[in-house]
């Protein structure tokens, strides 16, 4: 390509030096659109209307003999009119400025005057469309040059064209944008060779089929006169109030209707700008394959410097911000396929890692609200593809009861950290544990391992520390103190009904262990108590058996004395009696061998057993004494028993 054109220019260099008549371009209005272009708004498309054609007659006529007074006569005849722009600050094409030919009109000359047929029955002509501007060009704007070339001095075209290849063949990776410019450099060279008329007709087109927003920037209006014409003035106040409310479209018949102007040619430059437009992506779409193809062609774009620097940083941003939803759904699908066969460890780590990418994705976010809370590209471009990729992380933990409870300690985390007062009373720090304990996560050496894991690790503890601070540590430091007895154990019990209803789990743990501590003290008390009822027991036991063995011996010899004075028909109600009176003598003994016995270990528990058995056994005796005195109160008449 270099060769190429390196060539073409040494073969027009041997033309003869450039001479020229210019004809002076004034503007006559200039016109800026009210709406806040930012930098996002990176695109220029750029329209030239061309009207009064007819009039470049009177131009060329007056550039000749003058307006007011005869001019010196040339001793060349003009002979082609040369219409070009070059728009400022445009770097595609590298640093060196680029010149556009729009127009190159053969002109008539006969005895009195010059004639021109120009054509400006075409709509409108776009030079260029969707041209990436850097983020520092607010300004758009164009210098529109017309000139009235001799017959001798046609060598200007040639050096004109060797000038802007020579700028064009300085680029090592020409694009089609280039390539399309250097055919328009070859039609225009065709067109004066062959004597015919020329109009610039390859709109150079970085983005094929792409659909922008765009909207008008800025309009000029450049009127061609003679150098005598010092200044010109297009007034209209229907003209910028058309172009207020027609910022999509401009109409060419509009134009010429508002504007109005009929004394010279005039064109008309109208600036577009376009907003950048990012590819939409669906949760559902999002994979790693096409972040990495994602990833490519943005690269590839800007070097191409088809995106400035902002919007390649927001897309690099971005496509981060892509992978770790990836890896959120990548875990999801992990949970999703193995729920029913995994075990619950192996389904508590899958589900650690869907929150784990879920509470990154929203740090991310996060970290980007903050960095860019006054950068236009992002609020006004990315954050809604933020939002929405967020949004479909939402309704993929919308899915079972342990995916919304991940969600919501994820949430509950947040909140917390961001926010000191969501936690500052003991209702609150109850409400945020109920959350974060709802998810079965790992255990905590295998969460420690992980900066997320180490955070519920560590924001958990804070919240219970400071609920036993404010809850429990003064009813422990009570307990602890306190004598274990029947009158404190209601404080025991308070106690253990306030940890049971509390989520604070090392709070139950310090409860536990404080109340096993005072069950033990509890358990002493309880045991002197019980030793020293067996003592009384024991004492009780003995009198009993001296008491009722007496009345049991006494009874027998009752019943000897009514054996032998009884007749036949009394027999079998003294057996009665004398089984009776058995069964009370052997209760009597059974008490009698108990007392003389020592529980199995001097415990709590041996004890009040111990003790329970010898007041079963003290009542039994005197239970089968009362039913023989009820029988039969005349055996039971011992008056020297009492």
């Amino acid at each position: 390509m270099r060769k190429i054109v390196f060539a073409f220019f040494l073969l027009l260099l041997c033309q003869q030096a450039f001479a020229q008549r210019n004809i002076e371009t004034r503007l006559g209005y200039s016109y800026n659109d009210d709406f806040a272009f930012t930098d996002e708004w990176q695109y220029l498309s750029t329209d030239i209307y061309l009207f009064n054609g007819n009039k470049f007659t009177r131009v060329l006529n007056e550039l000749e003999k003058g307006v007011r007074k005869p001019k010196k006569k040339y001793g060349n005849s003009l002979e082609y009119l040369f219409i070009t722009a070059q728009l400022k600050n445009m770097k595609l094409f590298g640093n060196d400025a680029i010149v556009y030919p729009l127009y190159n009109f053969y002109i008539n000359h006969d005895k009195r005057e010059y004639k021109t047929q120009v054509s400006d029955h075409l709509e409108v002509v776009r030079i260029i469309d969707k041209m990436p501007l850097s983020s520092t060009q607010n300004s758009i704007d164009a210098v529109i040059n017309a000139k009235a070339v001799t017959n001798n001095d046609g060598d200007q075209v040639f050096s004109l064209v060797a000038n802007q290849l020579v700028n064009l063949s300085k680029l090592t990776n020409p694009s089609s944008a280039v390539l399309s410019l250097v055919g328009e450099f070859g039609n225009l060279l065709n067109a004066r060779t062959g004597k015919k008329e020329y109009k610039f007709s390859s709109t150079i087109r970085l983005y094929e089929g792409q659909d922008f927003d765009t909207r008008l920037h800025s309009v000029r209006i450049y009127v061609f006169v003679p150098s005598d014409v010092k200044g010109v003035s297009i007034k209209s106040v229907k003209l910028g109030d058309y172009l207020s409310k027609n910022s999509n479209k401009l109409d060419r018949k509009s134009l010429e209707e508002f504007i109005g102007y009929k004394d010279y040619p005039f064109m008309v430059v109208a600036n577009y700008k376009s907003l950048y437009k990012m590819d939409v992506l669906t949760g559902d779409e999002v994979t790693l394959d096409l972040i990495e193809k994602r990833k490519q062609k943005i690269v590839s774009a800007y070097e191409q410097k088809l995106v400035n620097d902002e919007t390649f940083r927001q897309e690099k941003l971005y496509v981060e911000f892509l992978r770790v939803f990836a890896e959120m759904k990548q875990n999801l699908n992990t949970y999703r396929l193995n729920y029913r066969n995994n075990s619950p460890e192996v389904n508590a780590k899958n589900l650690f890692g869907i929150v784990q990418e879920y509470k990154r994705l929203k740090s991310t976010f996060d970290a980007r609200e903050k960095e860019f809370s006054k950068n236009s590209t992002y609020i006004n471009i990315f954050k809604p593809e933020y939002e929405s990729i967020l949004g479909n992380a939402d309704l993929y933990l919308e899915a079972d009861h342990n995916l919304k409870n991940g969600k919501i300690l994820v949430n509950t985390l947040r909140e917390l950290e961001n926010e000191p007062k969501s936690w500052n009373t003991p209702e609150k720090r109850e409400a945020a544990l109920a959350k974060l304990y709802a998810v079965e996560l790992p255990r905590p050496e295998f969460l420690s391992a992980s900066v997320e894991g180490e955070a519920i690790i560590r924001l958990i503890k804070k919240l219970e520390d400071q609920q036993y601070n404010d809850v429990f540590a003064q009813d422990l430091q009570k307990l602890n103190e306190a004598q274990a007895n029947d009158e404190t154990l209601a404080q025991r019990n308070t106690l253990l009904d306030k940890a049971a209803s509390s989520k604070c789990q090392s709070c139950r743990e310090k409860v536990r262990d404080a109340v096993t501590d005072y069950n033990k003290r509890y358990d002493s008390y309880k045991l002197k108590q019980a030793l020293k009822k067996k003592s009384e027991l024991n004492q009780l036991a003995e009198q009993t058996v001296f008491k009722y063995l007496k009345k049991q011996l006494c009874i027998d010899s009752n019943l000897q004395t009514a054996t032998t004075s009884s007749n036949t028909t009394l027999e079998q109600y003294v057996s009665r009696m004398q089984e009776k009176n058995t069964e009370f003598g052997k209760s009597i003994n059974q008490l009698d061998q108990l007392n003389k016995q020592e529980p199995e270990a001097i415990k709590l528990p041996k004890v009040q057993e111990y003790n329970n058995k010898l007041q079963q056994h003290i009542k039994e005796v005197e239970q089968n004494f009362e039913i023989l005195y009820a029988l039969d109160k005349s055996l039971c008449n011992c008056s020297d028993t009492n």
